[in-house]
C-alpha cells in the first residue's frame, strides 16, 4: 500500500509539472516581429528565452540603433522571483560602465510587462563560433581568449559583483575580434547569499557544478572560467576509434602548470580567492606557451 501511494504521489507531481510547462508555454510566448513596445522599440526577432526573461533584438524608433529588450517572462512576474531578478539585474547594469559590458538604456513597463533595454553586442557568442562554426583555437589563443576575459571579470569583481554566469552563450566575439561579457541576468552583489537564494529551489537536483557556478562569490566566476578554458581547449579535439571516454586531464596532453593552473580554477585544488592571482598566472602560462611554440598536443 506504502509503495501504491508512492507512486501515485509520483504520478501527481509528474501531471502537475506537465501541467505547469503547458501554462509557461502558451503564457511565455514570445512577440511576433514587428510588435512595438513602450511605443518605442520595434521588434526584429527573439534572440533566446531564459528562465526568467524573453530577450529580443530591437530597433529603437527613434535613433534607428538596434537594441536588446529584455521581457520578464510573464509566468515569473507575479511571484516572488519574477520583479525580484528583473530589479537586481537593473541594478547591477546601472552600476557598470565598460565598453565590454551591455549599457543599461531604458526601462519600462507595457502592458503589465517589465522590461530591459540593452546595448547591443553584435558578433558571434563563443558556442556559435564552437559548434556552429567550428572554430578551433590554439593552446596560446585560448589562453589569450580568456586573458582578455579575466579583464572584463575583473572589472565587475572590482564594482563588487559577481557574474555567476561566464560561460560561452555569454561570450561575445565582436566584428572587431574583441570580447564582450553579456546576460547579467544572475548577476549580484558579492556574498549576497539572499540573491542567491532565489536560484536555490530552482537548483535542487541539479549537478554539483551549477550550484558551484551559482555562489555568490569570486571563485565561481573562475570555475566558469576553467570551464570555458576547456571548452576551446577542446575544439577540434578527436578521441581515437574506440577509445573510451576519459576525463580532461586523460584526454588533453597539457603541460603541469597548465593543468594545475586549470585544476585551481574548477576548484579541485586550493581555489583562487582573487582575480589578480588568477591573472598573474595566467600570464605566465602565455609567456610559457608562446615561447613553447604557441599550442600543445591534444591526444586523440
Amino acid at each position: 500500500m506504502g509503495r501504491m501511494r508512492g507512486r501515485l504521489a509520483q504520478l501527481r507531481q509528474f501531471v502537475s509539472d506537465s501541467l505547469a510547462h503547458i501554462r509557461e508555454a502558451l503564457v511565455d510566448r514570445p512577440f511576433r516581429p514587428g510588435r512595438l513596445l513602450g511605443g518605442r522599440y520595434q521588434v526584429r526577432r527573439v534572440l533566446g528565452m531564459g528562465s526568467y526573461g524573453i530577450s529580443y533584438l530591437c530597433e529603437d524608433r527613434r535613433d534607428g540603433r538596434r537594441c536588446v529588450v529584455k521581457q520578464v517572462r510573464p509566468s515569473k512576474r507575479g511571484g516572488r522571483k519574477g520583479e525580484p531578478v528583473f530589479e537586481r539585474e537593473a541594478a547591477v547594469l546601472e552600476r557598470l560602465a565598460h565598453p565590454a559590458i551591455p549599457r543599461l538604456i531604458d526601462r519600462f513597463a507595457d502592458g503589465g510587462g517589465l522590461f530591459l533595454v540593452m546595448e547591443y553586442k553584435h558578433g558571434r557568442n563563443l558556442e556559435d563560433a564552437l559548434f556552429a562554426d567550428n572554430r578551433t583555437f590554439s593552446t596560446a589563443k585560448a589562453l589569450r581568449v580568456l586573458r582578455e576575459l579575466c579583464d572584463i571579470v575583473a572589472y565587475v569583481h572590482r564594482r563588487g559583483f559577481v557574474h555567476r554566469d561566464v560561460r560561452i552563450p555569454n561570450v561575445m566575439i565582436g566584428d572587431d575580434g574583441r570580447l564582450a561579457l553579456i546576460d547579467f541576468g544572475l548577476a549580484c552583489p558579492v556574498g549576497d547569499h539572499a540573491a542567491a537564494n532565489l536560484d536555490a529551489d530552482r537548483l535542487n537536483g541539479y549537478p554539483e557544478e551549477k550550484k558551484i557556478r551559482r555562489e555568490p562569490v569570486f571563485a565561481s566566476d573562475f570555475y566558469a572560467m576553467g570551464h570555458l578554458l576547456l571548452f576551446l581547449l577542446y575544439a577540434g579535439y578527436e578521441a581515437k576509434p574506440g577509445q573510451p571516454e576519459g576525463s580532461w586531464e586523460e584526454e588533453l596532453d597539457l603541460p603541469p602548470r597548465l593543468r594545475a593552473f586549470i585544476r585551481r580554477l574548477l576548484q579541485l585544488d586550493e581555489p583562487y580567492g582573487d582575480i589578480g592571482d588568477v591573472i598573474r598566472e595566467l600570464d605566465g602560462l602565455i609567456l610559457e606557451t608562446e615561447r613553447d611554440g604557441g599550442d600543445v598536443a591534444r591526444e586523440g
